[in-house]
C-alpha cells in the first residue's frame, strides 16, 4: 500500500530507542526524512546510524531535553533548517512515574508534566505555523491508556496523558481549516527497554525469576502478550500518511483490547 510518506518531513521526539525508534524507522522505511531527538546524544547517534543504513533516508539527529522551552525552539528550527519544512510531528518523548498519592512531592507532578504534556504543547504550538503555511501538517500524540484507566499509584502520567486527550480534540479542531490533522495513539503495555528493566526490578523485589514475571506480564493482556514496539509504529506510520487523510480529533488505542470502558 503507497502510503504518500515519500520525501515528507517527520520530527519524532524521544527517537532514540523503544516506540519512538520503531516509529522513527517506520516512518523512514516509507521514503520519509527523519529529524530525531532524545536527551543521550551517545544513543541517538547509534539509532539514527542504524536508520540511515536500513533505509537510506536522510536523518537528522538532535540531542534535547524537551523539558526546556528554549530546547524545543533550537529542535524545531534545526529541522527546518536542514530540511526546509516540518510535515509530520509525533510526540513521543517524556516519561512518568509512580507513587504513593500521599507521599508524591509536588516537584514530582511539575517534572513528569513538564517532560511529557508541556513539551507536546510547546513542541506543537512551534512547528503549527509552518504547518499552516504549507497548508498540510501531521501531528500524532504518543499518549497511554492510563488516560481513560486511572491507577491510584499512576496519578501524575493519568492526569498528564487525560489533559493530552482534550489538548488533541482541541487542536485538531484549530489545524482542520489548515488541513493540520491531529491524532493520538494510546499504547498498552509494549516491550521496550523501559518495560524490561521494570518488570526486572518487579521480579527481584517479589523473588520471582525474570522469566515467571515476564510471563505474568504477557498473561494479564486479552491476547495474551504485551505489544510489540513495531505495532504502535504502524499504526501512526498510518494516521501519518495520505491515507489517514480523514481522520483528526481521534484517540486510537493500540492496546489488544485491554481497555474496558466503551467510549
Amino acid at each position: 500500500m503507497e502510503l504518500g510518506l515519500k520525501g515528507k518531513v517527520a520530527l519524532v521526539t524521544g527517537g532514540s530507542r523503544g516506540i519512538g525508534f520503531a516509529i522513527a524507522r517506520g516512518l523512514a522505511m516509507e521514503g520519509a526524512c527523519l529529524s530525531i531527538c532524545a536527551r543521550t546524544e551517545s544513543v541517538l547517534e547509534e539509532a539514527a546510524g542504524r536508520i540511515r543504513a536500513e533505509s537510506g533516508v536522510e536523518v537528522l539527529a538532535v540531542a534535547s531535553d524537551l523539558a526546556q522551552a528554549e530546547a524545543i525552539r533550537a529542535v524545531v528550527a534545526k529541522t527546518v533548517a536542514a530540511f526546509g519544512r516540518v510535515d509530520i510531528l509525533v510526540n513521543n518523548a517524556g516519561s512518568t512515574e509512580r507513587g504513593d498519592f500521599l507521599t508524591l512531592p509536588d516537584d514530582q507532578y511539575w517534572a513528569d508534566w513538564n517532560g511529557k504534556l508541556f513539551a507536546t504543547i510547546r513542541l506543537s504550538r512551534e512547528v503549527f505555523p509552518h504547518m499552516r503555511q504549507q497548508r498540510w501538517g501531521r501531528i500524532i500524540n504518543i499518549v497511554g491508556l492510563a488516560a481513560r484507566n486511572p491507577q491510584p499509584s499512576f496519578m501524575t502520567g493519568g492526569t498528564g496523558n487525560a489533559a493530552l486527550l482534550n489538548f488533541t480534540k482541541a487542536l485538531a479542531d484549530l489545524g482542520a481549516p489548515h488541513n493540520i490533522l491531529v491524532t493520538a495513539v494510546s499504547p498498552s503495555t509494549t516491550r521496550t527497554p523501559r518495560w524490561e528493566r521494570r518488570v526486572a526490578a518487579r521480579a527481584a523485589a517479589e523473588r520471582k525469576s525474570l522469566e515467571e514475571a515476564m510471563r505474568e506480564e504477557h498473561a494479564r493482556m486479552p491476547l495474551g502478550r504485551i505489544a510489540e514496539p513495531e505495532e504502535v509504529a504502524a499504526m501512526v506510520t498510518f494516521l501519518a500518511s495520505e491515507r489517514a487523510s480523514y481522520v483528526t480529533g481521534a484517540t486510537v488505542a493500540v492496546d489488544g483490547g485491554a481497555t474496558r470502558g466503551v467510549y
